[in-house]
């Protein structure tokens, strides 16, 4: 049926839609990856992170116990460790800002748009968002969300699992020892498991990206209707054409009273009319290229009119003077000789039948 939506989204109405903040994008997949990001961060600032956390510890029990704790002075106490911690996790939050902007920018691109900021009451209207919840999309959702969380259980079982002698030994080492070693136990579950986010996300990503683009489907009749808007009505082109085509009919039907075409040879061709008592000046009466230049020319040949070679004079003319306008001051000279020519050619041709006569 014509209203069925069974056609691909155009470009354009995928611009469209990108203009209106409409893009295809997973927020599973941002999670995701800024959470593994998190943890190589971790892994990689973690040992610097952790000696400045200390230092911090460290500054704050050696503070001076003789004098009064006020709280003015707790309060100042505490905004300069919160500060110093600030900075000593800046590496960390810096990556995973990063992470969260490249994988945003990654999936849509860079999208300018002031149309989600718009309010909408259907965001706040409770009706609109238990039907959100108990709807289709809800449902799918809520699928989603058990899924991984029972697939990302059982990479943390499995992972436990093949280490729990280990675990079970924690208690006869160090301190120092246990910790460092349930840091890389907790490393390794947390890895594994953003790891398995990650997949999961990257197909939720590719069902996101089908749903969107289903979503955008257009029937028969919106893709007709935005070609004719994008490319001009047919019926109008088809009488842009027909209107050219009467014009070039006209143009090739005045090369008869051409008193000359000049040619390229084979790119242009000019054909000019000349009446001393009538003009001032030379009036190029019809010119093209190419095809139409052969066209003038056969026409030209057919009707007895002078066909002369003249490459540059061809090209300033064919450039320089539309039809039915005179020739420029500057090529007047040019023009003069080959009308010349034009005139001694006829001359000679009104006087062969009487020489050959006489011999």
């Amino acid at each position: 049926m014509a209203s069925e939506r069974t056609e691909a989204p155009t470009p354009k109405r995928l611009h469209d839609a990108r203009q209106k903040g409409n893009v295809s994008r997973s927020q599973e997949l941002v999670s995701a990856g800024a959470l593994l990001a998190a943890l190589i961060g971790l892994r990689l600032a973690g040992p610097g992170i952790w000696e400045d956390l200390a230092v911090i510890m460290r500054e704050g029990l050696q503070q001076p116990v003789n004098e009064e704790l006020t709280p003015s002075s707790a309060l100042g106490l505490g905004q300069h460790a919160a500060a110093q911690g600030m900075l000593a996790l800046a590496p960390l939050l810096a990556i995973v800002v990063l992470a969260g902007v490249v994988l945003n920018v990654a999936q849509t691109g860079l999208v300018l748009s002031g149309a989600g900021l718009s309010p909408k009451f259907s965001r706040v209207n409770p009706a609109a968002g238990m039907k959100r919840l108990l709807g289709m999309d809800g449902l799918v959702n809520l699928g989603k969300a058990v899924a991984k969380m029972a697939i990302v259980a059982v990479v943390v079982w499995m992972t436990m699992s093949a280490q729990l002698a280990e675990i079970a030994a924690l208690g006869q080492l160090s301190i120092g020892a246990a910790t460092a070693r349930a840091a890389q136990f907790s490393f390794d579950v947390g890895l594994r498991a953003a790891i398995v986010l990650l997949v999961l996300a990257a197909l939720d990503y590719g069902w996101q990206r089908r749903r969107y683009l289903q979503q955008l489907r257009m029937t028969k009749e919106e893709v007709r209707q935005e070609l004719k808007e994008s490319d001009g009505d047919p019926q109008i082109k088809a009488a842009i054409r027909r209107r050219r085509q009467s014009l070039l009919n006209r143009m090739i039907a005045a090369v008869p009273k051409a008193d000359v075409v000049v040619t390229n040879p084979t790119h242009y061709a000019v054909a000019l009319q000349y009446d001393p008592l009538a003009m001032g000046a030379p009036i190029v009466i019809a010119k093209g290229e190419r095809l139409v230049a052969q066209r003038i020319k056969e026409v030209a040949r057919k009707a007895g009119v002078p066909v002369l070679e003249e490459p540059p004079l061809a090209r300033a003319l064919y450039a320089a003077v539309p039809i039915g306008h005179p020739v420029p001051a500057n090529l007047y000279r040019a023009v003069a000789e080959v009308l010349a020519w034009v005139y001694s050619l006829r001359a000679r041709t009104r006087r062969a039948p009487a020489w050959q006569g006489a011999k």
